[in-house]
């Protein structure tokens, strides 16, 4: 099959409108036209479910990474006369945090072909159009509860095609573990016998040649446990992207959502930080719908944030007064 036939993703429409908004709709004091009915119809309504980990500096890693990730209190000064120093919320009236990574494979990420072969795009070279895509979620979590080592095959994917009906190209296939419940403890997500849940490299084949998916996401830091990482290498040396690290799909249906994807665009970077959103139907019994929680403004917390040097991070400890207010530093 020719190479460019494998690598074209399809476009793809969104599911659950009845017709494209092309006339106007009063909404409010305004019209809504275009993209903006497609919010107004559906995605004003819909339930978001975040895919990510918290990134925290003891935050588990790939056994071959060092654990030393660090956070730190950030250092600036407000005008040119000044030392640098330490931003605090007493002595500045702001704060920042400088992160210091041991690694771009950290957390939830989304890693591009560039992570093993230098002749494909970096992070900050894959396509804009990665934003928004159809979801369908395949759950091998009943398998992993008999056998901790249960890679996703073919049959796994045909079953639920016969569920769900056939996985549409260009979706993001996030394949279901529960592994994610093991974090952050890195002994129990990395554990020392190297057995964990992944997917095959025949489900790869299948996935990316007969179905033609835009990336597949996994729970776990690794595609699979072979001992040559046989599925990652196919991957990475063909083209195509992953996300690893990937945390609460129990809380998404396994067809009908969509998932927004963010991540930084570091020049030349072989990984990326992500972040993966599923965005859910209205009735769906996870999530949360816009203006369900405070948003703009933000609500004021119960305690506020302290820096703790014996952590290496913030934590919210003491209680929280109110805000005095934007303070002047002229």
């Amino acid at each position: 099959m020719d190479r460019r036939h494998l690598l074209k993703l399809t476009s793809l429409t969104v599911p659950a409108m009845s017709a494209w908004p092309g006339t106007t709709e009063a909404r409010g004091a305004g019209n809504s036209t275009g993209l903006w009915g497609v919010w107004d119809q559906s995605f004003a309504r819909a339930r978001f479910v975040s895919l990510s980990h918290v990134l925290e500096p003891d935050s588990p890693v790939w056994k071959g990474f060092p654990p030393t990730t660090r956070f730190s209190q950030g250092t600036g000064r407000l005008d040119d006369a000044a030392p640098y120093a330490s931003f605090t919320y007493e002595k500045t009236g702001l704060e920042t945090t400088a992160y210091t990574f041991a690694t771009d494979q950290f957390g939830t990420q989304l890693d591009p072909p560039a992570h093993w072969h230098p002749c494909f795009p970096s992070i900050d070279e894959l396509p804009p159009t990665l934003a928004l895509r159809k979801l369908a979620v395949i759950s091998i979590a009943e398998q992993v509860q008999a056998d901790v080592n249960h890679q996703l095959t073919v049959a796994d994917v045909v079953a639920w095609e016969r569920r769900y009906g056939r996985i549409p190209a260009g979706t993001v296939v996030m394949v279901r573990s529960d592994w994610h419940k093991r974090w952050p403890d890195a002994q129990r997500f990395q554990p020392a016998d190297g057995k964990f849940p992944g997917v095959s490299l025949a489900a790869l084949k299948f996935l990316h040649l007969e179905r033609q998916i835009l990336l597949h996401g996994h729970e776990p830091l690794d595609t699979d446990s072979t001992p040559t990482l046989a599925s990652e290498d196919w991957l990475m040396a063909n083209g195509y992207m992953q996300a690893e690290g990937v945390a609460h799909l129990d809380q998404v249906p396994e067809t009908g959502a969509l998932v927004a994807i963010g991540f930084p665009r570091l020049k030349g970077g072989t990984g990326g930080f992500a972040s993966f959103t599923a965005i859910c139907p209205p009735e769906w019994s996870h999530g949360t719908q816009p203006g369900e929680v405070p948003e703009a403004p933000l609500a004021l917390q119960d305690k506020r944030l302290v820096w703790n040097e014996a952590t290496g991070r913030r934590e919210r400890t003491a209680a929280c007064d109110k805000p005095k207010g934007k303070q002047s530093f002229n």
